[in-house]
């Protein structure tokens, strides 16, 4: 019987030992991290209540997540795309800004005359030369037996300049060396007068439909050399002819021209002396009775008072600047 009652006591002993063990794993997962060697398997009343609370704290949590993320992304995308905006309309700007002036100046007909474009020079220097057939006119011999006014060919050649004083309208001088040789009869011996003058036309050129152009002004005339001739000059009996021009002459000077091709122009002008070629030349009709012509001076069988130079002319001219 003493036997029965130790067994039950030690039943009872190892009992409460066991059930102490228990309940002080149950509150240690409550209150501290189970160890490494401890299971991970909750008890069914944990588990139930982790079940319930986890869809309770994470149900509010995650769309807000998701929220805040999706503004974020669409706040870079955003900005990323009005960079990309501002990149593109600032290169768009700095390339297509010279495009319209390219494109203008490329389209932009190019006239065959000098017109008074913004592309055009104000200042222009050429070559000119040209063929004269030059007359003199005026003449007071009312001699029967001289035959006509002195007539004949000859060239000239020289620079001309251009400067631009308004639109379509330039001053254009020259300084040209013309060549001219004349000749008539008196008596039927051909007398023949030449000269080499130096030419200053002081012109104005106005520009009419672009390939077109009028122009017209003052022309001085400095005698270079000069000469005068007639047959049988040695055979002759009596007072030897001389004849001298005059140093300095004054005309007027009008004319017209077209271009051919870029710089290049043909032209046709006529100039008119406006003073006497011979002022200083006696004939003998001068001469009272008695009077000797004296040696050394200015003499002409014919009367040379009034002689002036006509000229008509056809250049050629080129404008290299």
């Amino acid at each position: 019987m003493k036997k029965f009652w130790t067994l039950v006591a030690c039943t009872l002993m190892a009992t409460s030992i066991s059930f102490a063990q228990e309940e002080e794993y149950y509150y240690g997962v409550q209150t501290e991290e189970p160890s490494a060697n401890q299971t991970s398997e909750p008890w069914p009343d944990e588990a139930e209540q982790s079940s319930e609370a986890e869809p309770a704290e994470e149900a509010p949590d995650a769309p807000v997540a998701k929220q805040v993320n999706n503004q974020v992304t669409n706040q870079t995308n955003i900005q990323q795309a009005n960079q990309v905006t501002i990149q593109n309309n600032f290169y768009a700007q700095a390339n297509e800004a010279p495009a319209p002036a390219s494109n203008a100046q490329a389209s932009e007909p190019q006239d065959s005359y000098e017109r008074p474009a913004n592309n055009e020079q104000k200042f222009g220097i050429g070559l000119r030369a040209a063929f004269d057939y030059g007359m003199m006119y005026g003449f007071k011999n009312e001699d029967d037996d001289v035959d006509g006014s002195p007539t004949g060919i000859g060239f000239e050649g020289g620079l001309m300049g251009r400067i631009q004083l308004v639109s379509n309208l330039h001053f254009a001088p020259e300084v040209n060396i013309a060549f001219v040789r004349t000749e008539h009869e008196y008596l039927h011996q051909k007398r023949t007068y030449t000269s080499i003058d130096l030419e200053i036309p002081l012109l104005m050129r106005g520009i009419v439909l672009d390939k077109f152009y009028v122009t017209g002004g003052p022309q001085l005339n400095l005698n270079l050399s000069n000469d005068f001739d007639y047959d049988n000059k040695e055979a002759a009996e009596g007072y030897e002819e001389k004849i001298d021009e005059a140093k300095f002459t004054f005309g007027l000077a009008v004319g017209a021209g077209f271009n051919i091709i870029e710089g290049l122009f043909i032209d046709v002008r006529f100039y008119m002396g406006l003073m006497d070629l011979y002022p200083d030349v006696k004939s003998i009709s001068d001469y009272e009775d008695g009077d000797i012509v004296s040696e050394g001076d200015d003499f002409s069988y014919i009367s040379m008072k009034g002689a002036k130079m006509m000229k008509i002319k056809a250049g050629l001219s080129y404008w290299f600047i």
